[in-house]
């Protein structure tokens, strides 16, 4: 199929949409279970853990009423899913077209219908033109289901509401879910998960935080991330591995998103950036110690962590660089650091994190905003877009979708949106997790390389689990 120059029609949704009390106090995940199985695409979005507290819907998204991804850096896909039609778009920039085709004015609730799926970290080269961010086989720089109705749990309450548009493109499907209910939860075979080694050896990663400090003498750059890839072949279900991922690390941002043979499963830790009716907010992590095996070594390793002169000055380099971030789109004098060094515990490491908020500016939206903050600094680093021309350099292929951005553009005009770490990313039988560490000027590669395996130490226990003896 050639790509056309015509423009795409806009997304054309009613106001807002109609919204049904389907049941309440039911397994949410059994609940998913079922339309897992029954469609090639679909989501569950959860909020778990001690930060659970951070979105109070967990939500669901199946069979979505269009399919729109960018193929590369000029051509725009809009997938017709009603009628199984692909159009292709050619254009300057596919993130503007789908900004420009995608309403942002309904009145509705949060995770109630939207565009929800990923970007990839090679995103960056729509948002910065002097960049060459290296592609991914497995994943294309962004994909988006257009979701015109989705179930969501309100924690509070238990009540599991279904919502529509009433629309040409979306009928009621609510009896079609009112069956689901009453149908068996199915049951799976464990996967077979194979280990096929890292992107990078232990020398090869030392030499390239060597690299990073040369980088950082002759003035380069400040900070830097680099990481690399543990590679996977998996077949079988892919439910088992979220079922046990959320049992061993659960997290504040729980994903199982497939888009029939791509899925990405992951318990992410950190938000890359909220917009809630006018406020933004970011929290970037950067430093990193393990969990201690009572309360009273946890203390001792965070106040270690907290005194750590390295740590904090990668941390306050990165705070600086995600308020210069939010700077850029909000109204002026409205950019506050909130907390400053707080500890978040999770099941396997304990971070240094902080809250950064901003006032949008009238001319700006959830689409500018994102991309002004895009790739998050705690997987890039500073200056942003010097560090990623090193990452570039040093990585020996394309992240895809680990270290952009997972989540929803919401048709109220909000988004949120969590960076893809601690995850698992498979298209087919090919599958990777992948992580990196901030190297600065005092960094060391054996410390470095440590971050990063415990780091990627969840996600090892979870897939070492379903490996053969």
């Amino acid at each position: 199929m050639t790509a056309t120059t015509e423009r795409p029609a806009l997304i054309d949704i009613p106001s807002k949409p109609q919204r049904i009390k389907l049941t309440e106090d039911i397994d949410f995940l059994a609940l998913f279970k079922r339309i897992e199985s029954a469609f090639d695409t679909c989501y569950l979005l959860e909020s778990l853990g001690e930060d659970s507290h951070i979105s109070r819907h967990h939500a669901i998204g199946f069979d979505p009423a269009m399919t729109i991804t960018a193929l590369d850096r000029n051509t725009l896909a809009i997938t017709d899913n009603k009628t199984a039609t692909t159009e292709q778009y050619h254009t300057d920039n596919p993130y503007q077209l789908l900004r420009e085709i995608t309403p942002q004015h309904v009145i509705a609730r949060e995770q109630s219908g939207g565009l929800v799926g990923y970007l990839g970290y090679d995103c960056v080269n729509f948002f910065e033109p002097s960049l060459t961010a290296k592609t991914s086989e497995d994943f294309e720089p962004f994909k988006f289901g257009v979701y015109l109705d989705g179930l969501t749990l309100d924690k509070m309450t238990g009540e599991i509401f279904y919502f529509y548009y009433p629309t040409a493109q979306q009928d009621n499907r609510i009896d079609a879910i009112k069956a689901l209910l009453s149908a068996p939860i199915p049951e799976y075979d464990a996967p077979h998960v194979a280990f096929l080694g890292d992107g990078m050896s232990k020398e090869a990663h030392a030499k390239a935080v060597m690299q990073v400090k040369e980088d950082i003498i002759s003035g380069r750059i400040f900070q830097c991330e680099v990481g690399f890839k543990s590679k996977y072949r998996i077949t079988g279900s892919k439910m088992p591995i979220y079922e046990k991922l959320r049992a061993v690390n659960p997290s504040p941002h729980m994903y199982f998103m497939k888009f029939a043979e791509q899925c990405i499963v992951g318990a992410s830790p950190e938000l890359l950036f909220r917009l809630r009716q006018g406020e933004m907010e970011t929290y970037p992590l950067a430093g990193t110690a393990k969990r201690g095996v009572d309360v009273a070594e946890d203390r001792k390793l965070a106040r270690a962590l907290l005194n750590d002169a390295k740590e904090i000055a990668e941390h306050n380099m990165l705070v600086d660089l995600h308020r210069n971030d939010i700077g850029r789109v909000a109204q002026f004098g409205t950019v506050k650091v909130r907390n400053l060094m707080d500890i978040k515990r999770f099941s396997h490491v304990q971070h240094i994190s902080s809250e950064i908020v901003g006032i949008l500016h009238p001319d700006e939206d959830m689409f500018s905003a994102l991309a002004s903050n895009f790739p998050a600094g705690t997987l890039s680093g500073a200056p942003k877009v010097e560090a990623i021309k090193v990452i570039n350099e040093l990585e020996p292929d394309g992240r895809g979708a680990y270290g952009g951005a997972i989540g929803s553009f919401n048709f109220n005009g909000d988004c949120i949106f969590a960076i893809p770490i601690r995850s698992l990313f498979i298209n087919g039988e090919s599958a990777y997790a992948q992580t990196c560490g901030g190297n600065v000027y005092d960094s060391n590669p054996e410390d470095e390389y440590l971050e990063i395996q415990r780091k990627l130490s969840a996600m090892k226990v979870v897939l070492d689990s379903f490996m053969q003896a």
